[in-house]
């Protein structure tokens, strides 16, 4: 077991203050199994659960009755995958189910982040900041694991910011997907980016850390939980299993920060002339 992985602590008994150096020494913390009993985590995937059988009802998909939830949306992605994507809208930019939200503003996902941006930090939560990433089997879907990047281009709005990674889908023994981080990387700060030709942005300097930085392939189980610094190097693990990836990410930024402060605090929105764009701010 790596040192920022964790086992056998919930949301119920954790101690905050004990692994907010792990954190800052590593750019992440990854608890097993630390949502599968809590009643916000439960409640999210049981409203989940009904929708993703309302479409498979809907659209006339046979469904058996004790499928887990990544089974259920394999099941449907085969015959509809258009639907899948609306599911995914429901989670994400921002989350549209009261139960989504509430599980986001957990108060032991609130009092951690608050613990490692000190007592002063007003939290917010970026524009673009929730995304549910559901990655069903099949090379279709493989474009949606992006290439070595940063979370904080993307969103903007401050580049003190942490990524709640909290996953809803069953671990498969093997093929499962997840994450590649390069654990320390963070402490670096912002990197330069570049737009590939899929409009990702990613890091251009991308040798520099996979020389000088060890990598970890990370995958999650039903209830994990992770946060990440959004300023670490990681990219998306393809899922070559036969079961679909299902997770809920929430970002939350310090706008005490003194860079977000001389933005004022803006975000990236695309389609918005009050946004703004990494490159409007950092040139490298």
């Amino acid at each position: 077991m790596e040192e920022f992985e964790i086992n056998g602590v919930t949301s119920e008994s954790i101690n905050v203050k004990k692994y907010v150096q792990i954190f800052k020494n590593h750019g992440v913390v990854v608890f097993r199994g630390f949502f599968k009993d809590n009643p916000d985590f439960k409640n999210y995937y049981k409203d989940l659960e009904k929708l993703a059988r309302i479409i498979a009802e809907k659209d006339k998909i046979k469904i058996k009755n004790n499928l887990p939830l990544s089974d259920l949306l394999t099941k449907i992605s085969k015959i509809r995958r258009d639907e899948i994507g609306n599911l995914y809208d429901l989670g994400t930019r921002p989350i549209k189910l009261s139960s989504g939200v509430k599980l986001k503003t957990n108060p032991v996902i609130l009092s951690f982040i608050k613990e490692i941006m000190g007592k002063d930090a007003i939290l917010g939560f970026p524009y673009l900041g929730e995304t549910l990433h559901i990655f069903p089997p099949g090379k279709e879907n493989y474009k949606y694991n992006l290439p070595m990047h940063q979370d904080y281009p993307y969103l903007m709005q401050s580049p003190e910011q942490i990524t709640a990674y909290i996953n809803l889908g069953v671990l498969q023994k093997e093929n499962n997907g997840g994450i590649r981080i390069w654990a320390g990387s963070h402490k670096e700060g912002i990197s330069p980016s570049e737009k590939s030709k899929y409009n990702h942005r990613i890091t251009t300097n991308h040798e520099h850390f996979r020389e000088n930085y060890k990598s970890f392939d990370i995958s999650f189980g039903l209830g994990d939980f992770a946060i990440f610094d959004s300023l670490i190097q990681h990219e998306g693990i393809q899922n070559h299993s036969d079961s679909t990836r299902i997770v809920q990410l929430a970002r939350y930024s310090n706008l005490m920060n003194l860079e977000s402060i001389s933005y004022s605090w803006k975000s990236t929105e695309p389609g918005s002339n009050r946004g703004i764009n990494f490159e409007d701010r950092h040139e490298f």
